[in-house]
């Protein structure tokens, strides 16, 4: 795919290196010798854009999601799943975080002893009904774009959402956290990534509130569960559940 930066700033810098000796040694004429320096600078501004332009443009990543998105509902309305998912930590999902959706509404969540295989069935539990259906979300991948890893303290948390969900992704303009032994409650300030309300957004939360839960689950190292979303005064407030692992 041809790069409109790159083009037009090579355009411009030939143009101004022609510009300069024809307009300063034949024509004597500072204005256009001035002109063409622009267009060289110019140039080089538009070449170093070119550069910084990711490979693949965001509309086609915004498709790519909401493809994956709308498959993964229609598999759970279709199946009648209506339990909540819980996101679980790199090492009890040997690879990355992954989100867990128990095809039985158990009233409590099974203690998983060891990694669970990359499977999309898997038993999580020593009982019949532990059963569930492992799934990558969007926040298993976001992980590998933090260069450290956060620790369990709130402050180190809410610098690894910062950093991915406004410096990265500039899609938010702050975060807070809040974080006591049992619940989590994250502030998205200008959230640019809607909440529908979906099927889909019942069982793990909205796309920030997973990105969310994937980045609290490897902090912690612990299950977590999104309990709640509001979404109000340009505001999203996620409030989620720390499970016992």
């Amino acid at each position: 795919m041809r790069n409109p930066y790159s083009q037009l700033g090579w355009g411009l810098l030939l143009t101004g290196i022609a510009l300069i000796p024809t307009s300063h040694l034949l024509l004597r004429s500072i204005p256009i010798t001035a002109l063409g320096i622009s267009l060289v600078i110019l140039g080089a501004i538009c070449l170093a854009l070119g550069r910084t332009r990711p490979r693949i443009p965001p509309e086609v990543s915004k498709l790519l999601m909401e493809t994956g998105l709308e498959n993964l509902g229609s598999l759970l309305e279709e199946l009648g799943i209506k339990s909540k998912g819980v996101y679980l930590p790199s090492s009890l999902t040997t690879g990355k975080p992954r989100a867990l959706i128990p095809l039985h509404n158990n009233p409590q969540f099974p203690k998983i002893a060891e990694p669970l295989p990359q499977r999309l069935i898997v038993s999580c539990g020593s009982n019949p009904e532990d059963v569930g259906i492992l799934v990558t979300t969007i926040g298993s991948n976001i992980i590998d774009m933090l260069e450290i890893k956060p620790g369990p303290d709130s402050d180190e948390i809410a610098t690894a959402l910062t950093t991915i969900l406004v410096g990265t992704l500039d899609i938010a303009d702050s975060i807070k956290v809040s974080l006591d032994d049992r619940t989590a409650m994250v502030s998205i300030f200008h959230p640019r990534l809607e909440y529908k309300n979906s099927w889909l957004e019942q069982t793990l939360g909205s796309p920030i509130a997973s990105i969310v839960a994937s980045v609290l689950t490897e902090a912690l190292g612990k299950p977590v569960m999104v309990k709640g979303e509001e979404s109000k005064q340009g505001r999203n407030l996620i409030e989620l559940e720390i499970l016992k692992s």
